[in-house]
């Protein structure tokens, strides 16, 4: 089941904001986190954007997101390949106001 976060951090719709996703509490001794997906789940009635993975350092998976079309709640969900085959998702619910 994904860990789901909701973010006290706002985003514009102009803004491309880069959002830190760090596995490290999900993570057993010795594993780390080798690779990512990520989606973005936007308001009802609107097209999704293709966030961009950078480089994953110290099992923090880096996501930029932006710039988004419609105003309301916006999830960002990540699903990070483990060095021992496993998954792992989290979730940010993010408020976009202005």
């Amino acid at each position: 089941m994904a860990d789901k976060i909701i973010s006290t951090k706002q985003q514009s719709l102009a803004e491309i904001r880069q959002w830190d996703f760090d596995f490290t509490a999900d993570l057993e001794t010795g594993v780390t986190v080798v690779s990512a997906e990520a989606m973005h789940i936007p308001p009802r009635g609107t097209t999704a954007s293709t966030p961009e993975i950078g480089t994953i350092a110290n099992n923090i998976v880096p996501v930029t997101l932006g710039p988004l079309d419609k105003k309301g709640w916006h999830t960002l969900a990540v699903i990070a390949t483990l060095s021992d085959d496993e998954l792992s998702e989290l979730r940010v619910r993010i408020p976009v106001n202005f």
